[in-house]
């Protein structure tokens, strides 16, 4: 009975050790309706990509963001949104990328 116990003991621990290594990603893609990440983002880390995306996906959380970069006098910026999208059109989709967060 101690020998089933322990064995199942380690079988659930392999489990849990092998889920918790997992190298599955979150699905972190770009709408369509983007334009196409610029080079600047596609030569960046994956964390950088990442951030370009999720900004896109929600420019309404990011515009509460404040920025303190000092790029309010020099580019106008009002919020962290303007350090990564320069211009949305039609239905929030961006149509110009901004360089600034990379810099």
């Amino acid at each position: 009975m101690k020998k089933v116990f322990s064995l199942l003991l380690l079988t659930m621990a392999v489990v849990l050790i092998v889920a918790a290594c997992s190298s599955k990603k979150p699905n972190v893609t770009l709408d369509k309706k983007h334009k196409p990440l610029p080079d600047y983002v596609l030569n960046s880390s994956e964390k950088i990509q990442e951030t370009y995306i999720m900004v896109s996906n929600y420019p309404e959380v990011v515009s509460k963001v404040p920025c303190y970069c000092g790029c309010s006098e020099q580019d106008g910026h009002k919020s962290n949104l303007d350090c990564y999208i320069d211009h949305f059109g039609k239905n929030n989709a961006v149509e110009e990328w901004d360089p600034m967060s990379i810099s």
